[in-house]
């Protein structure tokens, strides 16, 4: 069977961790001692589950770059990782490059469209400085206040935030406690079915290492492109 949209669009919001990372772990070089660990996140959608994994898989503070790799796995599809390359050396964090494997296909080289999200998420919404985060000032994000929440991986002092827009509501919570990654908790409730999804934290990783190998990518096949959202207009 098929990955539905939201699966494969869920793979892409996890670059929300890039927000958190150079908040919790500041310079690229005190985010070295970091790399390989990751957290392990149950996701919720239409009442089942799946599990996906986030890792900082690479910090090259003299490239001044830093790649994520994110595997996901329900019960009625292959499994999926995704690999993205983020670029720390402009006043901004950018996606330089990104790719894809399902199951034993080779990976495959992603599109500037997908790298910018899909329908249910814009992933540079959440392409943060250091500054917008701790303050809240971007435009597109609100910072609600520190709570404490009780999550699969115990209870966690985190920061709250929110964006509105017409048709969706997303919350996400991110704390210190959860590095490299940052995240503890992601909510999006919305108008359309791919819109309504949950991500909690269950564990924190370690010891990972990367599955993709870009040297090897082959451009993107008609066949996982029908497995990924639909890319933002």
């Amino acid at each position: 069977m098929k990955a539905p949209a939201v699966l494969t669009g869920l793979l892409l919001t996890t670059v929300l961790a890039t927000g958190a990372v150079p908040a919790a772990g500041g310079s690229l070089a005190s985010m070295a001692k970091d790399q390989g660990g990751g957290s392990r996140f149950k996701m919720h959608f239409q009442g089942s589950t799946s599990d996906m994994h986030v890792g900082l898989i690479k910090v090259d503070p003299a490239a001044g770059k830093v790649v994520l790799e994110v595997f996901a796995k329900a019960d009625f599809t292959e499994p999926m990782w995704q690999q993205f390359i983020i670029s720390m050396k402009a006043e901004r964090p950018a996606i330089e490059a990104g790719y894809v494997q399902v199951g034993s296909r080779s990976p495959m080289t992603l599109t500037a469209q997908h790298l910018a999200g899909t329908e249910s998420l814009d992933v540079n919404m959440f392409l943060l400085t250091e500054a917008e985060l701790r303050d809240g000032k971007q435009k597109n994000i609100q910072r609600v206040g520190q709570e404490k929440i009780t999550i699969p991986a115990g209870t966690v002092l985190s920061t709250r935030y929110k964006v509105e827009r017409p048709d969706q509501k997303l919350e996400f919570w991110i704390s210190d406690e959860a590095r490299p990654i940052g995240l503890i908790r992601l909510v999006s409730t919305g108008k359309k079915t791919e819109q309504n999804y949950r991500l909690e934290l269950e564990e924190l990783l370690s010891g990972l290492a990367a599955k993709i190998n870009p040297t090897k990518a082959v451009p993107l096949t008609d066949e996982v492109r029908k497995m990924i959202s639909a890319p933002t207009k």
